[in-house]
């Protein structure tokens, strides 16, 4: 365990691109788990488009990132420590509440436990296995119970979630039309 933790802080708000003057990359104190908490280390995180909406001070489907804040971005990670029944030290979580950091405390609400009997690469929970194939599946099965031979037109269909659901159609016997851009 390393004895600092790396944190990227948002400095400031992007306008047009990001640049390197967004972004603080500073060091902290590991944190402590107190009763009923455990430290999570991340073991990968996500940068996705996302996450530029987030750098905005702008109406969204969640809070923008307030100035200051560690970046926001869906992790997986092990815990470490911990001072909770249901948070065994060494199991695998994917989170959404620790962001673009080295370490993060957490509770039982703020992870999904990543099942250990699975033969999957924990890359996988960052993508299909995860809330990406979550979205997709469930938006898409969910919301048009597709039939077979039926034609789906998938927009931005060489994106994470449009990809999945391209598979998803197919796998439901549709003609699949996939949209994309430059």
């Amino acid at each position: 365990m390393r004895n600092s933790n790396r944190q990227w802080i948002l400095k400031k708000r992007p306008i047009g691109d990001i640049s390197k003057d967004d972004l603080e990359l500073v060091g902290t104190n590991v944190p402590e788990p107190k009763t009923g908490e455990a430290l999570l280390q991340n073991v990968y995180l996500s940068l996705d488009p996302t996450n530029r909406i987030w750098m905005s001070d702008i109406d969204q489907y969640m809070p923008p990132v307030e100035i200051g804040e560690v970046m926001r971005g869906g992790v997986v990670g092990k815990i470490i420590k911990s001072n909770h029944p249901s948070l065994d030290e060494g199991s695998f979580v994917s989170s959404f509440s620790c962001g673009w950091q080295d370490y993060c405390l957490v509770k039982p609400e703020d992870v999904s436990v990543l099942p250990d009997s699975l033969p999957l690469p924990l890359t996988a929970y960052m993508s299909a296995a995860g809330l990406t194939g979550f979205t997709a599946y469930f938006g898409f099965l969910s919301i048009t119970n597709p039939k077979e031979g039926e034609t789906v037109v998938v927009s931005t269909a060489a994106g994470a979630v449009g990809s999945i659901v391209g598979q998803l159609a197919k796998m439901k016997g549709c003609k699949v039309i996939g949209l994309t851009g430059s």
